[in-house]
């Protein structure tokens, strides 16, 4: 029988890669794609592979047919390396970038799952450490938890469109605390110590763009704020630096956090642009906002105001409508920065 890939993102792409070379046939189904939209009979697949984006819903109806497989599912029961997984609502995908370098100094090292490469595009390739970045979705998904070694950075709100409550949200993160050993420590030199029982020498680590960037010295790039918890850090560290004298740009869906109230103290003003800007205003108290359409509407406002002075740019919600991604999110904010210059 053949198998159906449920959902052709990032993922699927990578089941329909993963099967080609099994040489298994398939079939595809995508609601938002056009030509793999035609709904299919499950009962006509031997299994059903299922993307992490797919809503939980959808996928407890996937459920019933006892047929579904995720891509971690696979990758624990055919890779032979050590499976590191991590997770947490802020300072996984750094957390895990830099454990990564820690680690290459001595050994061959996979950076695969939500960040790097699809885990099915690494699958036994001769590296003997797998870092797993892991999002509450993948985690909800998984049948079981075959890591050897699961990190749990953090828990704040989030996803709450995906998982309704913060329980569920809350219960999904912590499935990675029933790995073979478990830990909430958020320093990669403990961890590597943890994990290879040997200490590390201290090195120069790299960071990730859009992390806290500093793109000069008075203009900060967010861009991978994603969530208020990480909006409010963001908040935090530019009080301090710019004692309370910048402005704070945000843009963003925050439907994932079910439309949060947030009281923002600190900056003298805030911008707020892009297809979410009013239901963004709705969620954010503070005395001093502009809203603006698009991008280019809020370069002519700052032009015209000749404001080229402290900066964070700390988005606080995913790019919804906006943007592909934080990446571009990102890229878009610093050709802004670069068009204001001029």
């Amino acid at each position: 029988m053949k198998s159906l890939i449920y959902g052709y993102g990032i993922t699927g792409k990578s089941f329909e890669r993963y099967l080609k070379k099994k040489k298994v046939a398939y079939d595809i189904f995508d609601q938002n794609i056009p030509e793999y939209s035609i709904k299919l009979d499950l009962n006509n697949y031997k299994n059903i592979l299922c993307s992490p984006g797919i809503n939980a819903d959808e996928f407890d109806h996937l459920q019933a047919s006892n047929k579904v497989l995720t891509d971690i599912d696979i990758f624990f029961e055919e890779d032979n390396s050590i499976k590191i997984g991590i997770t947490g609502t802020n300072g996984k995908s750094t957390t895990c970038f830099h454990l990564a370098q820690l680690l290459k100094q001595e050994f061959g090292v996979n950076l695969i799952g939500n960040f790097g490469n699809p885990v099915l595009d690494d699958i036994n390739n001769g590296n003997e450490y797998s870092i797993i970045e892991l999002s509450s979705f993948q985690l909800h998904k998984m049948k079981k938890n075959k890591l050897d070694f699961g990190v749990l950075l953090n828990i704040e709100p989030d996803h709450l469109d995906y998982h309704k409550d913060f329980l569920s949200y809350k219960a999904a993160k912590e499935r990675i605390l029933s790995a073979n050993k478990s830990s909430q420590e958020n320093d990669p030199y403990l961890l590597f110590e943890w994990i290879t029982k040997r200490k590390c020498k201290k090195t120069k680590l790299k960071n990730l763009p859009y992390r806290y960037q500093f793109i000069s010295k008075n203009i900060i790039n967010d861009s991978k704020s994603t969530n208020t918890s990480s909006l409010k850090y963001a908040i935090s560290n530019a009080n301090m630096f710019f004692q309370d004298d910048y402005i704070l740009i945000c843009c963003g869906d925050p439907k994932k956090e079910n439309f949060p109230k947030l009281e923002i103290s600190g900056p003298a003003k805030i911008l707020i642009y892009g297809n979410h800007a009013k239901q963004i205003d709705a969620c954010i108290s503070h005395p001093n906002k502009n809203l603006f359409d698009d991008a280019n509407l809020l370069l002519e406002y700052l032009q015209n105001k000749s404001i080229f002075s402290n900066i964070l740019f700390s988005p606080g919600f995913p790019s919804g409508l906006d943007y592909k991604n934080f990446e571009e999110r990102g890229d878009d904010f610093n050709n802004l920065i670069y068009n204001l210059k001029k």
